[in-house]
């Protein structure tokens, strides 16, 4: 079973990457054609592979034994304070996992942290906690680094770039103000026509 949510979370990991390759393709421009649909057909994959994750880690759930010893309940509270992630041990304690399961995923909430720091650089206005609040909702590391990417490419979607400075609003623009130009050029040169 183990082998099996493995291999699905590699097939999911490659999936999302090559979501993330067209997105970088394409940056600065629209998608073509054959691009955006090989982003959909990813991202169809990323969600089926979600579903399939969320079934098997459940399955495992309901497999794992749900009763601990005193001393693994103890080293699994220590690696979660020692984690920085104290508010996990509950969830684990709970769902009765090993200390080496503990470990992974007190490692995998360390890599969420890092990831929402970093992302926390482009966009302050990513919340702090947000890697703790996914956790808490059973996302994966691959999920909130999706979440994020999400978050990061719709900030800079709403962010104008121009190529040119903008006009200053008190100036005359357009027609007017080239033929104002143009005509204290031209009596500048002297070549205005002499009234009658």
């Amino acid at each position: 079973m183990a082998a099996d949510l493995a291999a699905l979370r590699r097939d999911r990991a490659k999936a999302s990457a090559r979501m993330s390759e067209l997105v970088a393709a394409a940056r600065g421009r629209s998608m073509t054609d054959d691009e955006t649909r090989d982003f959909e057909t990813a991202s169809a994959e990323v969600t089926r592979l979600d579903g399939e994750i969320s079934a098997a880690e459940g399955k495992q759930t309901v497999d794992a034994s749900t009763t601990i010893s005193r001393a693994q309940a103890g080293e699994i509270a220590r690696l979660c304070a020692d984690g920085g992630v104290p508010g996990m041990t509950a969830t684990l304690l709970t769902e009765g996992v090993s200390v080496d399961d503990a470990r992974k995923r007190i490692a995998a909430a360390g890599e969420a942290t890092n990831l929402v720091a970093l992302a926390r650089r482009k966009d302050p206005s990513i919340p702090e906690d947000l890697a703790a609040t996914l956790l808490a909702e059973g996302k994966s590391v691959e999920q909130i680094r999706t979440a994020l990417f999400d978050k990061l490419v719709a900030a800079e979607n709403d962010t104008s770039i121009a190529s040119h400075v903008p006009a200053d609003p008190g100036s005359k623009a357009g027609v007017a103000a080239s033929t104002a130009s143009m005509e204290r050029e031209i009596k500048r040169a002297g070549l205005t026509k002499k009234e009658a």
